[in-house]
């Protein structure tokens, strides 16, 4: 096996994107970790960044072209193995399954390392803040939710129990 001979521009290209990658992957994971309490979190999310600005990096250096699909079944290859990682968030106790939005941002976060090895960093930047404000959204959408729903539990459970019609609960009417 030779050694791969990468030059000074290449190295510099690869560290600037493995930095950005890991610091563009940082706040979701912090997000992960302090709002849902997610065992994924502040190590596992820059870790898929930087992972899969690693593959891309490697896939651009490995595979010459002479394949159009090489790119497109290197990728293939590394949504499906980020998936893997995410199904492990996944956790399902007593029908209440947690960790689905964890799954899907740990997903878009190897999207956000690929597109940093790809050079498409507005692209990179864009996804992550995208994705902190959904994270942000739909936590605020949730509780308003779960209020809503505590709260028309509550007035059919007080509707059930409190409301006979009008009647005191003897039934007079068999005389």
């Amino acid at each position: 096996m030779t050694a791969v001979h990468i030059d000074h521009q290449e190295l510099l290209r690869l560290i600037g994107s493995l930095v950005a990658s890991y610091l563009l992957a940082l706040p979701l994971g912090w997000e992960r970790k302090l709002h849902s309490g997610a065992v994924i979190g502040l190590r596992v999310f820059p870790l898929v960044a930087v992972g899969a600005c690693v593959y891309v990096f490697l896939g651009q250096q490995l595979f010459t072209g002479e394949d159009q699909h090489e790119q497109a079944d290197m990728l293939q290859g590394l949504m499906t193995g980020i998936g893997f990682v995410g199904a492990g968030a996944i956790v399902k106790d007593s029908g209440d399954v947690r960790g689905l939005a964890t799954a899907a941002s740990l997903w878009t976060t190897g999207a956000i390392g690929a597109a940093v090895a790809y050079g498409y960093i507005p692209l990179a930047l864009a996804l992550a803040l995208l994705n902190i404000f959904i994270l942000y959204l739909s936590r605020r959408l949730a509780r308003r939710a779960n209020r809503a729903v505590s709260s028309i539990k509550d007035d059919a459970k007080d509707a059930l129990q409190g409301d006979d019609g009008g009647r005191d609960g003897d039934d007079d009417s068999r005389g």
